[in-house]
């Protein structure tokens, strides 16, 4: 069986949701609306996928946690500044500390690096997001068709039967998506 890889990119982070709605209303019996994932790249070069591929439901988001050692960091000196305005400074201080100090820890943990990985990363810029769909020449010319004339740019690729076992390899461990 012959798969294509296609990505369906869009400026800004919500733009591949905003234009997946946008022709989910003419498109919703179509195999392929079952068959997607969300991509965004966010700042520092961090990936986040979410939704159906190769038959996985795939939940990656490397933006990691935000309970860290940074979170404490900023917590206590967001309190000690807060000391100058009292009781409600001190309150004031430690959730804006707590806050400023885990979205330091989110932004610094490791980078997934494998090879879909990487490639995802090189085909959608920073601060954009994609529509990502495995599936047979057929469907990818239906998703395609469907977002014509929108703001979209499309990155295909026609895969190997080797290229279809490591994609699929690579997210076997996720759990079979439901129809």
């Amino acid at each position: 069986m012959s798969l294509d890889l296609a990505l369906m990119v869009f400026d800004h982070i919500e733009g591949a949701e905003h234009a997946y709605a946008d022709v989910l209303g003419t498109s919703g019996g179509a195999p392929w609306v079952r068959q997607i994932a969300f991509v965004e790249h966010h700042r520092h070069d961090r990936i986040v996928v979410r939704g159906t591929f190769a038959g996985r439901y795939v939940d990656l988001d490397e933006r990691g946690d935000v309970i860290g050692r940074r979170t404490a960091e900023g917590a206590v000196a967001g309190a000690a500044a807060g000391v100058f305005f009292g009781p409600a400074g001190i309150a004031v201080g430690l959730v804006a500390g707590g806050t400023a100090g885990g979205l330091s820890d989110s932004e610094h943990a490791a980078h997934l690096h494998d090879a879909f990985i990487d490639e995802v990363r090189g085909e959608v810029p920073v601060k954009s997001s994609a529509v990502l769909l495995l599936a047979e020449p057929e469907h990818v010319d239906e998703m395609v068709a469907a977002f014509a004339g929108g703001r979209g740019r499309l990155v295909r690729h026609h895969l190997s039967p080797e290229e279809v076992q490591a994609l699929e390899s690579a997210v076997a461990s996720s759990p079979l998506a439901t129809e």
